[in-house]
């Protein structure tokens, strides 16, 4: 193969990659940023790892059925920076969590904020 075909294949490559990384960043393409929502509820699964931290939780709601919500926080890295660790939130905790809904009636929330059962309350901002 020649090199100046090496160099498109390549540079197609790239921007394929950049797009979809982009698309994957773009918070109004999942979430209503002019509706939130808080919930209580107990937490079943905790993904503390790239791209973004996940906690999924069961909620109860008022006919006393239950209900699975993913929890969409921001990296590790960012949220180790401002003091959260894999620990801070643990599978069979409740916790109360505050953060904008997810488009189309998708059962996805993006924390703003998690109040811990002791009255600890975690933020994050983007």
């Amino acid at each position: 193969m020649k090199p100046i075909a090496r160099t498109i294949i390549l540079f197609t490559l790239l921007l394929i990659a950049a797009g979809a990384a982009h698309a994957h960043h773009s918070f109004a393409a999942e979430f209503l940023a002019d509706e939130t929502a808080t919930f209580h509820g107990v937490v079943t699964e905790v993904w503390f790892k790239n791209p973004h931290v996940r906690y999924y939780i069961e909620i109860t709601k008022e006919d006393g059925s239950k209900e699975q919500w993913d929890i969409r926080a921001s990296s590790p890295a960012l949220l180790v920076r401002r003091g959260w660790t894999k620990e801070s939130i643990r599978e069979g905790e409740e916790i109360t969590v505050t953060g904008f809904l997810g488009r189309d009636n998708r059962k996805i929330l993006s924390v703003q904020t998690i109040e811990l059962a002791d009255g600890t309350t975690l933020g994050q901002s983007y």
